[in-house]
């Protein structure tokens, strides 16, 4: 009878592995459910949740009409969460759809990953996922960015198994998904130029040509009516990314075209220079699986940026953390490609411990300081200490939406201060508040002259700066009515003052 040593902590490891991946598998989702269940009703609205909950709560027609003139971007995002919102609009049920988007890309990155780096990886790949900070914040936000990482994740794999498979249901699955996170969000439009990169480095005899220009000439086709949103929509969009510091560097470069001209041509030959480079360094192995499996990941990391940036130079700036989404799925498994490399268990098991705690540190912070707009409780400061009589007065304009949504939910719109200007009731649809509505120091005048009390509420002046006309337009405007303010209260993300007549 031979003698069989006893396994090693290493060897039962990966049998577990190899037994058990579905088992793993369900484990990472049960996680990402349970730290994406945490607090997720707890905190307001914030401004966009509000403008995305406003839009679902119109009738299906106005939604439509909103969409084509106003919200061309997420528009997928919004026709579910108005499906949605007919189990209730409460914070917890609109942000659950986000939750279950992000659940369900925690298997799809470790189908992805164990196609591209392996079995290992893979599992790495999912338990990041689940405890990524950025995908649990967006996994608790009524917005379209979870979705949209869900549909980019499913049309990489089925790009992955194309390639691989050549088989046309793949091609056609993977026009159909491009072309769906492109509704979801539109920086998902991003991501297919990444994958036909990625193809530099790959045998031109393992390209199926033919299927994959027909499912190129289908995707765009299914983005038609996209362009289409898009280019109608009369939203004020993203002007406010110009405002941070990649915005403001892209915006002096714009406004020099030589130097367009000259940064443009820089970045095509630092491309040519790295792609002969890599060239020399590989040599027979550029072009090869195992090459195009890395070189994918990092074209649909990199690809994205850099397109960013050539737009910030010709069009507008872009830079907002949150869009870049799309690219958290390379990192992930990336991360994890080099976490599966490491040979020595107790060094790969350190490694490991280190990206969970960190991660961990993340997510905690994001439930310590998550709450960047309290509308909840500012509608009921509000309502609850006004009097018969009172006006309510906001700037910008538009933050009245997330207000409308409280008052609307809590049934206080008869006991609420009359807005001053704009002068609309609070039946009116609140979306015509989300246009670039001007505030005039005389039209703030003479609609104030008829209040005794009014109560102004601000928030997202960071984005406008100190020296913001409108503001100025409506302090200047209560002043020359004869309002001094009075009293004052900050809450997370919003200001409220008093203003009083002299006198009174």
């Amino acid at each position: 009878m031979t003698n069989v040593p006893p396994p090693t902590a290493r060897s039962r490891a990966s049998s577990i592995l190899r037994s058990s991946p579905r088992l793993l598998v369900g484990l990472e989702m049960a996680l990402a459910a349970s730290l994406g269940l945490i607090a997720l009703g707890r905190r307001s609205f914030w401004l966009d949740e509000a403008v995305s909950v406003t839009l679902a709560r119109l009738d299906f027609g106005g939604l439509l009409h909103a969409l084509r003139v106003r919200e061309g971007n997420m528009s997928l995002y919004h026709l579910l969460l108005w499906s949605w919102l007919h189990l209730g609009d409460s914070e917890f049920v609109a942000r659950s759809l986000s939750l279950i988007a992000v659940v369900a890309t925690v298997p799809l990155i470790y189908l992805l990953a164990r196609r591209l780096v392996g079995e290992r990886a893979a599992l790495v790949a999912g338990l990041l996922l689940a405890l990524n900070p950025m995908a649990i914040h967006y996994g608790q936000e009524a917005r379209g960015y979870a979705l949209c990482l869900l549909l980019v994740t499913a049309s990489v794999y089925l790009f992955v198994r194309a390639i691989e498979e050549s088989r046309w249901v793949f091609w056609l699955a993977y026009a159909l998904f491009a072309a769906l996170a492109g509704y979801a969000h539109f920086f998902a439009l991003f991501v297919p130029p990444a994958l036909l990169v990625s193809l530099l480095f790959l045998p031109g005899t393992e390209i199926p040509w033919r299927k994959g220009l027909t499912s190129a000439g289908l995707l765009a086709l299914l983005l038609l009516p996209l362009f289409y949103l898009v280019g109608s929509s009369q939203a004020s969009g993203v002007e406010w990314a110009s405002g941070n510091l990649p915005g403001r560097v892209a915006t002096r470069i714009h406004d020099r075209p030589l130097l367009v001209v000259v940064v443009l041509l820089a970045g095509l030959a630092c491309l040519v220079l790295g792609w002969f480079w890599l060239a020399k360094v590989l040599g027979p192995r550029l072009r090869s699986r195992a090459t195009w499996s890395v070189a994918l990941l990092a074209s649909w990391l990199l690809v994205p940026f850099l397109l960013v940036c050539v737009l910030a130079v010709v069009y507008k700036p872009l830079f907002i953390v949150r869009y870049f989404i799309v690219c958290l799925p390379p990192i992930i498994v990336l991360l994890s490609l080099g976490l599966a490399r490491v040979r020595r268990p107790l060094i790969a098991l350190g490694a490991v411990s280190f990206v969970v705690l960190v991660s961990l540190a993340g997510v905690v912070r994001w439930y310590q300081n998550g709450q960047s707009e309290d509308w909840r409780g500012t509608e009921s400061y509000v309502v609850g200490s006004a009097r018969t009589g009172d006006g309510v007065l906001f700037y910008a304009p538009y933050v009245r939406i997330p207000f409308a949504l409280y008052l609307g939910r809590e049934g206080d719109s008869g006991r609420a201060p009359r807005p001053v200007y704009p002068a609309d009731g609070w039946n009116t649809n609140e979306m015509k508040f989300d246009g670039n509505i001007v505030m005039r120091a005389r039209l703030v005048r003479e609609r104030a002259a008829s209040f005794r009390r009014i109560w102004l509420v601000t928030s997202h002046q960071e984005l406008y700066g100190a020296a913001d006309p409108g503001y100025e337009a409506t302090l200047a405007g209560l002043a020359a009515a004869g309002l001094r303010p009075s009293e004052s209260r900050s809450l997370a993300g919003v200001q409220v003052v008093r203003y009083d007549r002299r006198g009174h």
